[in-house]
């Protein structure tokens, strides 16, 4: 069966599909079979991967069409590994039309959507949207393992006690075996005075709770143009100390009991 990770923090810019994306390929580097879920309207991850979120939506193979519609979660997956279950703008119809389902089962949709296809993959990489709407939380209640992206400035950090809030309640009731993988400092140069305060907050902040903090992901213009090609980092830039730190959260989660 496979691992189940999300990436979720409701604050947007922070890294969370650049890490999925990156993430995905390095567990593909590594042997391991990986799928990417873009749970996001905005369809960010779709479009790094290369595909237009338009024209899948006018083919009716995006996310939106398993969660609300009777798509097989098989059907939607585009490439080979790492492998991509799009998403489209159509996708922030999805909660509206969710909570019209009986509410104990609304938070629990993609969870039992994806039960055909979780021994296909070795890992599955849920993208989050930038909110605790009811799509991050259906993210949550699906997933094993939680990465939480935060870029090295004061704003990004505020929103994450929340976040440990939200994942609380969720383990509480509805994934009671969910698991913070960690913490991921993203977009941060070492050489800045206020990314290091900001990073050493962290460290500070979460000292008692056993909750691990990766290696800093660099800030680099590599990311930017790798966006620009529609590229993964880990492709254009494979030697570049960012995409080393995305090696080193994959070999993480491989060594995870």
């Amino acid at each position: 069966m496979s691992k189940v990770v999300a990436l979720a923090n409701q604050k947007g810019g922070v890294g969370k599909t650049t890490s999925t994306i990156n993430l995905a390929y390095a567990l593909a580097q590594k042997g391991k079979r990986a799928l990417a879920v873009d749970c996001d309207p905005q369809g960010s991850l779709t479009i790094y991967f290369g595909f237009s979120p338009d024209e899948l939506e006018d083919a009716e193979r995006t996310l939106y069409f398993s969660l609300v519609g009777d798509k097989p979660m098989e059907s939607l997956v585009l490439g080979e590994n790492p492998a991509l279950v799009p998403a489209s703008i159509s996708l922030a119809n999805a909660e509206p039309e969710l909570l019209v389902r009986i509410m104990s089962s609304s938070q629990k949709v993609l969870r039992e959507k994806m039960k055909a296809i979780r021994d296909q993959y070795d890992y599955i990489l849920l993208d989050c949207p930038p909110s605790l709407g009811l799509l991050t939380i259906n993210a949550l209640v699906a997933a094993d393992l939680v990465i939480v992206p935060v870029k090295t400035d004061n704003l990004s950090f505020h929103g994450v006690a929340r976040l440990f809030q939200t994942i609380e309640q969720i383990q509480g009731d509805l994934n009671p075996t969910l698991r913070v993988a960690g913490i991921l400092p993203t977009q941060y140069n070492p050489r800045n005075l206020h990314d290091n305060e900001i990073l050493t907050g962290v460290r500070q902040a979460l000292a008692g709770q056993s909750v691990q903090i990766f290696d800093p992901v660099n800030r680099s213009t590599v990311f930017d143009k790798a966006t620009s090609l529609g590229l993964p980092t880990i492709a254009i830039s494979p030697g570049s100390a960012s995409v080393l730190s995305y090696h080193q959260v994959a070999d993480s989660l491989i060594n995870l009991s």
